[in-house]
């Protein structure tokens, strides 16, 4: 047992030490510029439109990519943070859902049901 657990412990160290990916934002951050450097290579995060490169480290070590939309904009590998209403993504609904009639209805029905067969159905006599 003894030689699995110091096994397991060189394996992780040396897992460790291999890894020569670094970020420079810590990760997926879009709200901040930053960069990715693994084995010499540097990759920065950069805007494509209104969406963001967003470059970072890799579960084994590598540097990977994700593309991460930007509520407001996209400027010099960040996404911009203002003070104003993010721009609308969807229309709003107005007025009530019908969902919210159902989801009342369906709950009313359970509360009768309840009641009549807790307080109001007749009770048979047992001999």
């Amino acid at each position: 047992m003894r030689w699995f657990i110091l096994a397991w412990v060189m394996l992780l160290s040396f897992s460790l030490v291999s890894a020569e990916c670094f970020d420079s934002d810590g990760g997926k951050n879009k709200y901040d510029f930053g960069g990715v450097t693994d084995n010499g290579n540097t990759y920065q995060d950069e805007c494509e439109g209104t969406d963001i490169k967003e470059y970072f480290c890799g579960v084994d070590g590598v540097a990977s990519y994700t593309i991460l939309p930007c509520v407001n904009d996209c400027t010099e590998g960040e996404c911009e943070v203002t003070s104003q209403a993010p721009v609308q993504a969807a229309p709003e609904q107005e007025g009530i859902n019908i969902q919210w009639y159902l989801y009342g209805a369906a709950v009313m029905i359970i509360l009768f049901l309840y009641i009549y067969w807790f307080k109001w159905r007749p009770r048979r006599k047992r001999f």
